[in-house]
C-alpha cells in the first residue's frame, strides 16, 4: 500500500471540451453524472488515495489525456535526522512546557494563546488580575511584618465580619479571601 494520492481541481486542458472531459471522467472513474459535475465544483477532490507512486503518476497520465489536469501528493512519512547533543542534562518538566501557559481559573496547561480553550477565560485580562490580587498580597504582608517592629499608633486594618451565605458567592470572585486567608495564615505563624 503506497502513500501517493491523485487529486483534482476541475482545472482542463486548454483545448479540451469540459463537457467531454466530464464524460469521460465519469467512465473511466466509474462514476454517475451527478458525481461528475461535481468534481467541477472548484474543490479539489481526491480520486484515488494510497497508491504506489508509479500507479499514481500513471492515472494521473492516463486523465491527463482524457483532458483532466491532475496532480500527484505524497503522504510518505518524512524522517527527520537529528544530530545528538553532548549535552547529556535531563530536561525538566518547565523546560518542556516553557511555551505554554496554565489557566488561573481553571488549571488547563495549553499553547500560548489569548483565551483559554477549556473555560474560555481572557487569559490576558484574568493575568491581570492574578497580578493585582498578588501584588495586593505583597503589599499587605509587608505591612503586616513591617507591623509588628512598627510603634502601636500603626492601625492595622481590621477583617470584614462574616457576610451571609447570599453574599459569599460574590466573594469568591474577588481578591479580598485569598487576602484573608494569607492575612489570617501570617498572623498565625506569629
Amino acid at each position: 500500500m503506497g502513500n501517493y494520492q491523485v487529486l483534482f481541481s476541475g482545472e482542463v486542458a486548454s483545448d479540451a471540451n469540459a463537457d467531454a472531459v466530464r464524460d469521460n471522467l465519469a467512465r473511466e472513474l466509474g462514476i454517475d453524472e451527478r458525481k461528475a459535475r461535481q468534481l467541477f465544483s472548484g474543490r479539489t477532490v481526491v480520486l484515488r488515495s494510497q497508491l504506489e507512486q508509479a500507479a499514481a503518476l500513471e492515472l494521473q497520465e492516463k486523465l491527463s489525456s482524457l483532458g483532466a489536469l491532475c496532480r500527484v501528493k505524497d503522504f510518505t512519512p518524512k524522517v527527520a535526522e537529528y544530530k545528538e547533543d553532548n549535552n547529556t542534562s535531563d530536561y525538566t518538566l518547565r523546560d518542556i512546557t516553557a511555551a505554554h501557559l496554565e489557566c488561573p481559573r481553571c488549571g488547563h496547561l495549553q499553547l500560548d494563546s489569548s483565551h483559554c480553550a477549556r473555560c474560555g477565560v481572557d487569559l490576558v485580562l484574568a493575568g491581570k488580575k492574578q497580578r493585582k490580587e498578588d501584588l495586593i498580597i505583597e503589599k499587605k504582608i509587608r505591612e503586616l511584618r513591617g507591623g509588628s517592629m512598627a510603634s502601636p499608633a500603626v492601625e492595622q486594618p481590621a477583617l470584614p465580619a462574616k457576610e451571609p451565605a447570599s453574599k459569599q458567592g460574590a466573594k469568591l470572585l474577588s481578591p479580598r479571601p485569598r487576602l484573608e486567608r494569607v492575612v489570617s495564615w501570617l498572623k498565625g505563624s506569629r
